[in-house]
């Protein structure tokens, strides 16, 4: 087996990349060295569970574009570059603009870390976990956003896919 075939498409490893940070942070969050204080660590698991999730959502291929060719040959038409860009803009349309979302909630959620670093003279500290904090958000949100994204795509395709058939056959 040769090396490429071990190692996943380069497109995947943000996605990994992400779970390893949201994970490390979960991981951490027992500990002494927790970046969170402890009333977000219910918040914390929440989004690992939805971030695993949404990774197996986004790698097992569902609502992506596999019948196309009996689509396509179906409305009479081989070409198949309509579809893709527009499912691929609503993806990272919704990627972006739910790991904003999600980065601003947790950074409102837990700016007292900053307050009580710099109460406890360690103001650095805070803002380390302050930052961690939006970060796992807008990880998070970014994974959730592509899965969200992806469902209104997938119905998308499908309603248009729908209605060209219903006026081809109008037509003819």
């Amino acid at each position: 087996m040769t090396r490429e075939r071990l190692l996943p498409p380069a497109s995947t490893w943000p996605l990994y990349a992400a779970l390893l940070v949201v994970t490390t942070v979960v991981a951490l969050q027992r500990t002494k060295h927790a970046l969170l204080p402890s009333s977000q660590t219910r918040v914390l698991l929440l989004a690992e569970g939805a971030a695993l999730c949404g990774a197996l959502v986004l790698r097992s291929g569902w609502a992506r574009d596999n019948r196309w060719r009996e689509e396509q040959r179906r409305l009479g038409t081989i070409a198949n570059n309509f579809y893709e860009p527009r499912r691929e803009a609503l993806v990272n349309g919704f990627m972006v603009g739910v790991g904003v979302l999600l980065a601003c909630w947790w950074g409102a959620a837990t700016w007292s870390v900053v307050l009580f670093g710099m109460r406890r003279g360690v103001a650095t500290k805070g803002l380390l976990d302050f930052e961690v904090a939006t970060v796992v958000g807008a990880l998070t949100g970014a994974i959730v956003g592509a899965v969200i994204g992806l469902a209104v795509g997938h119905v998308w395709e499908m309603r248009h896919r729908r209605k060209r058939v219903l006026r081809q056959s109008a037509h003819a």
